[in-house]
């Protein structure tokens, strides 16, 4: 094996150790973020919420046992008084008091579909739930990666601002050697010293930006996030390099706002054919078993022994309701359930005409982003080898400082270029893989 295929083996080796890194890190903060989130527990509530709506549906096609027991006081009761010859009887027709217990229930035979109906639409609005739960995942992960994707270029440009900082320095130990040898002027030492403090106010903004990012990175993570991103991560994503065309297809099954779409389509179906059973009838079984008094030939207001009053009763028959008129009201529910689902067609069509432009949006930031990339890496060669020239004729006295400092600056705004791009480029990746629906923790 010659020299060259063990040094492209050896890049190959650090580029995917370097990538598991960045992916093992990012991991572990889009867990954290995901296992912290109140509005994600809040969200999962709605989901164990909608699992005990189901099965209160469901429970109404089982049989409703109740028990009763009840006493009631009448006055007066109707009563007729017959007389034999010299006496007179009494008949009483309810007694003043009434005693009744009893257990019955019902069950609904036939409804024609439509508890079956209510049941599949509670489910559909639990998997709703669980969609918008995964949604929130998905928002909260790319939240996530575009905050550490923008830690990463930070750390790197102080990186390179530290490095102009050290030029300079060097700069000033050469213009103070100067002065003593006469060879400089007080000028140049004072030139030198404010583009030190520039630097420094340079350092400090992007070191106030990091913290900031850093902070709100620990409040999704619910901890502190110094230290959580490795100070040499890269911009190494591991996530592919889709096509808008190929993204847009892949979103179809896979973007969280089209599968919400398609979950509401599924619900107002429902709604439809619910709304068109408003009419049907419903037929029931009703049974009951119990003692109560107020059976003839005994017929009094006094509680009597149980074997000379009190008797076993049972209830057995079949109800039928059958809905005549309720003012056109399911007809007009019909009407508003199909206009509902008529609706989210054309919510499904602006979502994917959305879609479409910010994929394409995105790759173009990509592509633009890329190839001003490629330009960037060759300016950095050129600053440098240009700075490299321009230390050594500065050394020997044949530029000036202002010459020195402008290929300084060359050097540094080129590094920081070449950043900006591939941040770009990050950033428009990451936009359309959450577009996409893809999930890359």
């Amino acid at each position: 094996m010659n020299k060259i295929s063990i040094l492209f083996l050896m890049l190959l080796a650090s580029a995917t150790y370097a990538q598991e890194k960045n992916n093992d890190a990012l991991n572990q903060l889009v867990k954290a973020a995901i296992d912290y989130s109140p509005r994600i527990k809040e969200q999962q509530q709605l989901v164990n919420i909608g699992d005990y709506k189901t099965k209160i549906q469901e429970s109404a096609l089982k049989p409703q046992i109740q028990t009763e027991v009840s006493v009631t006081r009448i006055d007066p009761v109707a009563k007729a008084s017959f007389a034999f010859g010299s006496s007179t009887t009494e008949l009483r027709f309810q007694p003043n008091m009434n005693y009744n217990a009893n257990i019955g229930g019902n069950y609904t035979i036939a409804d024609w579909g439509k508890q079956a109906l209510v049941i599949e639409k509670s489910k559909l609005e639990t998997n709703l739930s669980k969609n918008n739960v995964e949604g929130l995942k998905t928002n909260y992960a790319y939240q996530v990666a575009n905050l550490y994707y923008g830690i990463v270029y930070l750390q790197k440009a102080i990186e390179v601002q530290k490095e102009q900082l050290k030029l300079v320095a060097d700069n000033e130990k050469v213009i103070a050697d100067r002065l003593k040898q006469g060879d400089a002027l007080d000028y140049d030492r004072v030139s030198i010293q404010v583009r030190y403090k520039n630097a420094e106010t340079r350092l400090t903004d992007l070191q106030s930006q990091l913290e900031k990012q850093i902070i709100y990175l620990g409040s999704l993570i619910g901890k502190d996030a110094h230290g959580a991103i490795p100070a040499n991560a890269d911009f190494v994503t591991g996530m592919a390099d889709l096509t808008a065309d190929a993204a847009y297809d892949q979103a179809q099954t896979a973007n969280i706002d089209l599968k919400t779409l398609k979950e509401k389509d599924l619900i107002a179906e429902r709604e439809v054919k619910i709304a068109q059973l408003s009419t049907a009838p419903t037929l029931s079984a009703i049974g009951q078993f119990g003692i109560k008094n107020g059976y003839l030939p005994r017929i009094n207001g006094e509680i009597p022994p149980v074997n000379e009053d009190f008797k076993f009763n049972t209830v057995l028959g079949l109800k039928l309701v059958v809905p005549v008129y309720s003012g056109n009201r399911g007809a007009y529910s019909t009407e508003v359930a199909k206009l509902n689902k008529e609706m989210l067609k054309y919510s499904v069509d602006a979502t994917n005409q959305a879609l479409k432009r910010d994929m394409d949006a995105a790759q173009n930031d990509y592509l633009t982003a890329k190839s001003k990339l490629d330009l960037s890496e060759k300016n950095v060669f050129q600053a440098q080898y240009a700075l490299k020239l321009a230390e050594s004729r500065y050394k020997n006295g044949v530029i000036t400082n202002v010459e020195i400092e402008a290929a300084q600056t060359a050097l540094r705004e080129a590094q920081l270029t070449q950043l900006q791009y591939q941040y770009m480029m990050t950033l428009a990746k990451l936009e359309i893989n959450r577009l996409t629906g893809l999930k890359f923790w």
